[in-house]
């Protein structure tokens, strides 16, 4: 029998009661409600944070039942007396102040009825706070406050049209968010979960009684699927996918690994796989990008394309464990950004240097990223961009250069004025980083060698392309410099056809001004 996979469902006790396949993450849940009171933890979306808040509110509501056969439920001294648990979720709130209102009057009011408070007109921070305190009074036992999605609608609206209703928004959720430490007294256990991290100065005041657990190594598996767990727990179902693919289980996890596995975030965290994306492709025997498809922040994509840095730059660099922690990186931190909500992971620490070196955690990532910022980088649509590249990839198979460098003009032709406008030289290079990888083929940007860096080194099974590119210089200029550092040495002996290729970008023109093949 087929194993059923919870997608879509983050209730932990619709998952037990359902029987659907389950990986326990009891032990490492548990053992954070016993260290602190307040606690923050960061991940993407769609990551299992609001499963973990469900199995944290099931933990503290004294449901012992749904925790046997797993860790929680064979510990010896835990107690399972109920807490009153208040969980505010923001999950399916609408981005306008309405939806705000609607969802925090809703939450408020049945608390309100449950334990007798009166509602006295007071605003949203200060009815919160007659509920925790009653509840704690009338029950004589502290409470538990989880707030799941916390910066949902602030990351909505976050984009400059939307700055008024971002900031009234704001200042709607800092009463609410303050309970934390303005009623600690009451409360046993807290946490807030989310995406990103906007100040704390701004959003919680002077909360500094909240510890982040986002890189922290001891909760670095919280959320997620590690490697081992889905080779014990989802076993059965990689078997059935590798029977529907004609290869067998190590062969599909290497193809499930190279899909969805690559997150670390943590220094010495183990390789994490997208828990959303890996069970859309077990249950549908499919692999496809679910994660990235489910939405984009398009604060995020705008600040991609709106930055100067080079995108190669941009997507493997290195930073400090302060700047990913960064507060506030929403509005001034794009490497930060990038690595809370997943497109960037921890490729490898430097502990001398104290240095992370980041990169795109996995393929997933890398084609729906790049797809989406070919279209932002062009101004075209997903369609005629695509249209673009697939003309281009078919030049590059048939060892046709000379179509392959008029497509290329063509596609630069196409974009607004306005996009580029004073920004002519960075708009040229991320375009032709983002076109050449989305070829699918191996390509390296700045590939290093003895004597220098090739700027575009391209191969396919039958060609190999050798690309210099000069920026309001010569293609002579490029073609001798591939030349004299011998970029194309290396594969004197190799059987495929060699093409080196200078080209120069006129900065005027805003396009490839000229270009150069030679040929081998």
């Amino acid at each position: 029998m087929s194993q059923k996979y919870p997608i879509g469902i983050e209730t932990f006790e619709k998952i037990i009661d359902g029987g659907f396949a389950y990986v326990d993450k009891s032990e490492v849940i548990y053992k954070l409600t016993q260290s602190g009171q307040f606690f923050f933890l960061s991940r993407p979306r769609r990551f299992g944070k609001s499963l973990m808040l469900s199995t944290i509110e099931a933990y503290f509501s004294g449901r012992k039942e749904l925790f046997s056969g797993l860790w929680l439920g064979n510990a010896e001294g835990v107690d399972w007396t109920p807490r009153p648990v208040f969980r505010l979720n923001f999950v399916t709130a609408r981005n306008t102040v309405e939806g705000l209102k609607s969802v925090l009057e809703n939450h408020l009011r049945g608390w309100e009825q449950i334990y007798g408070v009166p509602d006295e007109n007071l605003d949203f921070g200060e009815r919160f706070y007659n509920v925790i305190k009653t509840a704690c009074l009338t029950t004589g036992r502290k409470v538990v406050v989880l707030i799941d999605e916390y910066d949902k609608l602030l990351i909505n609206t976050f984009q400059n049209e939307n700055r008024e209703l971002h900031e009234e928004i704001k200042s709607i959720l800092k009463p609410v968010f303050s309970i934390m430490k303005g009623a600690d007294q009451y409360i046993e256990f807290g946490m807030l979960t989310g995406v990103t991290r906007f100040s704390k100065l701004s959003i919680f005041s002077d909360l500094n009684n909240l510890k982040d657990i986002s890189l922290d190594d001891r909760y670095a598996t919280i959320c997620g699927l590690t490697e081992d767990e889905i080779r014990t727990q989802f076993r059965p179902g990689v078997e059935e996918f590798a029977e529907a693919e004609a290869t067998d289980f190590e062969g599909m996890m290497q193809i499930l690994k190279k899909n969805y596995d690559g997150y670390h975030f943590t220094e010495k965290c183990p390789d994490i796989y997208n828990p959303f994306s890996l069970l859309h492709a077990l249950t549908d025997k499919k692999i496809e990008h679910k994660w990235f498809e489910s939405g984009t922040p398009t604060f995020l994509v705008e600040m991609m394309r709106n930055t100067d840095k080079d995108l190669r730059e941009i997507l493997s660099t290195e930073t400090s464990a302060a700047a990913l922690a960064a507060s506030d990186s929403v509005r001034s931190n794009l490497i930060a950004v990038l690595f809370q909500t997943g497109y960037l992971t921890i490729k490898s620490y430097d502990r001398e240097m104290e240095e992370y070196t980041l990169g795109v955690p996995n393929r997933e990532v890398a084609i729906g990223l790049f797809r989406c910022l070919l279209s932002e980088y062009s101004g075209q649509g997903n369609d005629d961009s695509e249209a673009a590249v697939r003309k281009i990839r078919k030049a590059v198979l048939a060892g046709d250069p000379e179509e392959m460098m008029e497509q290329l003009q063509i596609f630069f032709s196409r974009i607004p004025y306005t996009l580029s406008k004073g920004r002519a030289e960075g708009y040229f290079q991320n375009n032709l980083y983002i076109i050449f990888t989305m070829l699918g083929f191996r390509v390296s940007a700045e590939y290093t060698t003895a004597r220098g860096r090739i700027d575009i080194l391209l191969q396919t099974p039958k060609y190999v392309y050798v690309m210099e590119l000069k920026l309001n210089g010569t293609p002579e200029e490029a073609l001798q410099q591939i030349a004299e550092k011998g970029y194309a040495r290396q594969f004197d002996s190799d059987p495929r056809q060699l093409f080196r290729i200078g080209m120069n970008f006129s900065k005027e023109e805003r396009n490839i001004g000229g270009y150069i093949i030679e040929a081998r």
